[in-house]
């Protein structure tokens, strides 16, 4: 997480020597050591000598190794799937192939984690838009991440980006074969296609009703006390947001959202394929 807080300095603004002491400079048209302001250099030699795992984070490679193997298990699992059991078995018939579910799911993970690595690389680029006073920034002083959360705060995010991963899965799992066409097939049959206008329209009114309903959830999770104690509180440990916070919650905030948002609007207003893979990974983007 420190690195992160490195890369965060232009290089108008620092200059580093390479025994790894900050050099003064001019902040702002003053001249002051960056040392004053920043807590950004690299800590003196140490034994065990500091591994990229000590300090490094990102949307792309993940400080913590038992979610990014929890991560790829999830997504090697189906593979190994669609190669041990039989197409008769392993595919829904009115739904698209397991083959190409297993797609989906690789390709949303890609766009998102290259998605939110481009946001976060903008907000690193330009350092004076930033939301946060410089004295927030001495990270490894005040032993906290960019946005502000302490360790033991970032413990329990860590627990539940697991119980996250495991919990999405399952449910995206299970709606492949809970209910046929969820995931919708590819319509051979002229008659059967939709039409441009009529995507259209299906796409604006599911996506009203998703951002209906997770609306009214998260208002819930602010207004009802229980729900805001224990449940959504853990998402504002993020005192400085940056995109990565979307997704680190408790992992029934996650499981309650993608219920009351993408389940129900797939459901009560279907998209066909093409509209359902654009309307994904559009909300990704969104």
């Amino acid at each position: 997480m420190c690195k992160k807080a490195e890369d965060s300095i232009s290089a108008k603004e620092n200059t580093v020597s390479s025994s790894g002491k900050s050099v003064s400079t001019s902040i702002m048209g003053n001249e002051k050591d960056t040392s004053e302001i920043y807590s950004w250099v690299e800590p003196a030699k140490t034994e065990p000598p500091l591994q990229m795992k000590d300090h490094f984070s990102s949307l792309l490679f993940g400080g913590s190794i038992a979610n990014t193997l929890l991560e790829h298990a999830l997504l090697i699992g189906p593979v190994i799937a669609l190669y041990c059991v039989p197409e008769h078995i392993i595919n829904v018939p009115g739904s698209m192939p397991f083959q190409e579910l297993v797609t989906f799911f690789w390709v949303s993970a890609i766009v998102r984690r290259v998605y939110n690595a481009y946001l976060e690389a903008v907000y690193f680029t330009f350092p004076q838009y930033r939301i946060q006073p410089p004295k927030e920034h001495k990270l490894k002083k005040a032993q906290k991440d960019l946005c502000g959360r302490d360790v033991e705060q970032l413990k329990l995010l860590n627990f539940h980006d697991k119980l996250t991963m495991i919990s999405q899965f399952a449910l995206n799992v299970g709606m492949y074969y809970a209910l046929p066409g969820f995931y919708p097939a590819h319509q051979q049959e002229e008659d059967l296609q939709q039409s441009f206008q009529e995507r259209f329209v299906r796409l604006l009114l599911n996506h009203y009703i998703m951002s209906f309903g997770m609306y009214w959830a998260h208002r819930s999770l602010h207004v009802v006390p229980y729900l805001w104690d224990h449940i959504h509180s853990i998402h504002h440990y993020a005192k400085h947001p940056l995109s990565r916070n979307t997704y680190e919650d408790h992992w029934a905030d996650n499981f309650g959202n993608a219920i009351v948002g993408h389940l129900f609007a797939q459901i009560l207003v279907p998209l066909d394929r093409p509209t359902f893979w654009f309307s994904r990974l559009f909300r990704i983007l969104e």
